[in-house]
């Protein structure tokens, strides 16, 4: 591949910083700094190195490209813009504002060419690991269909969060020779300079985590390409480029230096980058015509490019192996399985994987060197290792947020993912739970160890808040079962949804509820006690989840035997149950006394039950029965409480 003769780049570049700096002026708002600074950068990757077709933008085969650096949302729009993309010129100008395709940063959207949901700094390398991992599982199964390339551009916040180190050290451990990061070297984060807050030698940490590590001028086009060309065809390990830019590039007071990082340039010196640019003064929101108009003719090239890949022998099978359909055998296997009279949620967990795995070849788990407490290795699966890809377990190592991130990029590729941890590690997952929500991707989350019931490791292990935090999370389904077919039919269920869904299990064993066969999970909840008196309403009608369901059955046949009417409901999801109150109001049975049992916080069960049984501390270091006792999680002390509360 030979570097442009002409002047085409140097072009390409002034138009993607015209355009960028004019968002940013018009909007009042935004990040001109690094458009102007990175721009070189991004239009030779844009000219000369990246496969991508906006004609076909969902094509398997296409290079991925990521803006981890998302406050650089600006250069982004402008590029897919000028490269054919769906976005127009007044999508431009309406940057951030109200309800347009042209965001304060980054959000998912193929069609416009946007890879995944960025801005939280990290979280776009992270996923850009899951990108570029999910294209070496499939060219472990399709050969050279996938010889394609993950690009990602970050920034000093990006590569100083841990998110992106715990990924990039995976990365590199793993060996994936199709990532590429970018890093913008500006020398200037948003309080000051870099110098200020960080000194390491990032060329030598990164060689000693298996990256190769170049240096470039990334305002000099023989430079990159010095460096990006040969990576086309002779990339041995991951890479890292040191991109030597200037933050504000072009702006005689403000270049260099934080105060062109994250505000307009103002008018002053926004003349002052337009003639150093040569862009017209006289036009705003201009751009070379020109270059619109090679690009059309580049992706007739780029459709092409795509067409083949369409027509490749395997081509056909891949794509079916990425929008493979749950399997309705699946469903019926699942409730053929022969559970015993007690058994965990980790463990009815493990013994459903192997079912799903027979069914779904997409499928894939991941845990955070947890997989023999969390019970999420797939059996006879096979470890995914350095330079191997057959497997379908993944050891993402103690990287919690790094693996959520990974999942989420996994999952964006197209990859059916599952990934495991202790429930309260995610607090160390949350941002990661939270764009999966935002961008409506369905990874599976599962939490193990999910209450005090773990026992003796104590309150640093023990969940608490979690759930009610989680729960109040936009667009994710938190589901916590209380029997080993509510967690079989619930992963079953959340690996046919659009939104990402945390499963929520126990260490300790679950006793069994009465029969569950018809157990309809899109509604959220199922009567698992109905003992209904002579009046038209019931006494108690008690609300549980997970182990302690079987509690307040055991609490429900007691209050039966003073001759009190109940009904005990496993509310194993709050937002299916909502939904279904929506259309049945009139149908659900009322109760005297509504009663909520949760080793958890009571935040939130305001909604279902006037008296909480329930942990507003923290938790306890003693075995499983010690703990229940002192928190009054035994049949005994519920009844009596609700002896002398409902006889009051």
């Amino acid at each position: 591949m030979a570097l442009d003769s002409g002047n085409f780049l140097s072009r390409f570049a002034r138009s993607i910083r015209s355009l960028s700096i004019d968002m940013v002026e018009n909007a009042k708002s935004g990040h001109p700094g690094a458009p102007l600074g990175l721009a070189d950068v991004v239009s030779y990757l844009f000219k000369d190195f990246l496969n991508y077709s906006p004609e076909d933008p969902h094509w398997l085969g296409r290079d991925r490209f990521v803006l981890s650096a998302g406050h650089a949302s600006a250069m982004l729009y402008s590029t897919l813009f000028l490269t054919g993309y769906k976005f127009t010129m007044d999508d431009l100008k309406k940057f951030r504002q109200l309800n347009s395709k042209t965001p304060g940063h980054p959000e998912v959207d193929l069609d416009y060419g946007i890879e995944c949901t960025t801005g939280p700094l990290g979280q776009g390398i992270g996923n850009a690991v899951g990108m570029a991992l999910a294209q070496k599982i499939m060219q472990a199964r399709f050969g050279n269909l996938f010889e394609a390339k993950t690009v990602v551009v970050a920034g000093d916040g990006c590569f100083m969060e841990g998110v992106a180190q715990e990924a990039l050290s995976l990365a590199g451990h793993l060996g994936l020779n199709n990532l590429i990061v970018i890093y913008d070297y500006n020398s200037v984060t948003l309080d000051g300079f870099r110098e200020d807050s960080a000194s390491e030698d990032v060329a030598t940490r990164y060689a000693a985590e298996s990256y190769d590590v170049f240096v470039v001028d990334g305002h000099n086009y023989e430079d990159i390409h010095r460096v990006l060309s040969p990576l086309r065809e002779h990339q041995q390990r991951p890479v890292l480029i040191l991109a030597k830019t200037i933050i504000g590039y072009g702006a005689k007071k403000k270049a260099g230096t934080h105060e062109a990082h994250g505000e307009p340039l103002g008018a002053e010196e926004l003349q002052n980058v337009k003639e150093f640019h040569n862009i017209p003064l006289d036009k705003s929101f201009w751009f070379d015509e020109e270059i619109k108009q090679q690009f059309s003719s580049k992706n007739r090239e780029n459709l092409t490019k795509s067409k083949n890949w369409s027509n490749h022998p395997k081509a056909a099978e891949a794509m079916a192996f990425i929008k493979e359909p749950l399997s309705k055998g699946l469903e019926e296997e699942i409730k053929k399985i022969a559970w015993p009279d007690s058994i965990s949620g980790r463990d009815a967990l493990k013994m459903t994987l192997p079912v799903i795995a027979k069914h779904q070849k997409n499928f894939f788990t991941m845990s955070a060197d947890l997989s023999g407490s969390d019970r999420t290795a797939i059996k006879d699966g096979g470890v995914i290792r350095t330079g191997s890809f057959e497997g379908r377990v993944i050891r993402a190592g103690i990287r919690e947020h790094g693996m959520a991130a990974i999942a989420n990029g996994m999952r964006l590729f197209g990859l059916r993912i599952l990934t495991g941890t202790f429930f309260c590690f995610s607090d160390y997952m949350r941002p990661s739970l939270r764009l999966a929500a935002l961008s409506h991707v369905n990874t599976i989350f599962v939490f193990t160890h999910d209450s005090v019931g773990l026992g003796e490791d104590g309150p640093t292990h023990q969940p608490i808040e979690h759930l009610a935090s989680l729960r109040a999370m936009p667009n994710l389904l938190l589901f916590r079962p209380s029997d080993p077919f509510e967690v079989a039919m619930g992963l079953y269920f959340a690996m046919g949804q659009h939104v990402p869904v945390a499963m929520v299990l126990s260490r300790q064993a679950y006793a069994r509820t009465p029969d569950l066969k018809s157990l309809i999970v899109e509604n959220g909840h199922a009567v698992v006690f109905d003992h209904k008196g002579a009046e038209a309403s019931y006494d108690y009608c008690i609300f549980a989840t997970g182990s302690e369901v079987a509690l307040a059955v055991d609490v429900a046949k007691q209050l039966q035997q003073k001759g009190r009417s109940v009904r005990v409901v496993s509310l194993f999801n709050f937002k299916l149950y909502d939904a279904w109150l929506k259309n049945q109001a009139e149908r659900v049975p009322k109760a005297k006394s509504t009663v909520s049992i949760e080793m958890a916080a009571s935040f939130g069960w305001c909604k279902y039950a006037k008296i909480h049984f329930s942990i507003d501390t923290f938790g306890a270091s003693a075995p499983i029965k010690d703990n229940l006792k002192f928190f009054g999680f035994t049949p005994d002390a519920i009844v009596s409480h609700l002896s002398m509360h409902t006889s009051s």
